[in-house]
């Protein structure tokens, strides 16, 4: 394991109550298990700049990234990964599933209903929370 832990965004997609959640391929880490879209954060990019260019990567789309949520860290057995989340308003109409297997909009109350990554846990509860 690396000392220095994966620096990763994820975007809180909102739709007026729902929240937008992916699902990882079958094919990847993390196989299967739902999640917040996002990624790592590139050399000299803001971590606004890398949650807007991760997004449009991953479901081609353009969002208007907001008020920062919160910061896990979580180790793996393998890595450590800093996850820092955001409010994000999607700008867009269609979504095109480009990185994952599928998608979902749902409400604060129904995240219970789904199995996430280990890393997305803490804020499924900050949500549920603020609920």
């Amino acid at each position: 394991m690396t000392d220095k832990p994966l620096w990763v965004v994820a975007g809180v997609v909102t739709d007026g109550e729902r929240v937008l959640i992916t699902q990882r391929r079958d094919t990847e880490e993390a196989k299967g298990l739902w999640e917040f879209p996002g990624g790592k954060v590139e050399a000299g990019e803001t971590e606004p700049e890398a949650l807007a260019r991760e997004l449009k990567e991953e479901l081609d789309i353009t969002v208007a990234v907001g008020d920062f949520l919160t910061e896990t860290l979580h180790h793996y057995p393998n890595k450590s990964v800093l996850l820092r989340s955001y409010r994000c308003r999607c700008e867009t109409a269609n979504i095109t599933l480009l990185c994952h297997q599928a998608m979902a909009w749902v409400t604060a109350s129904e995240l219970v209903d789904y199995d996430f990554s280990d890393a997305d846990k803490p804020l499924v509860s900050l949500l549920l929370e603020q609920h």
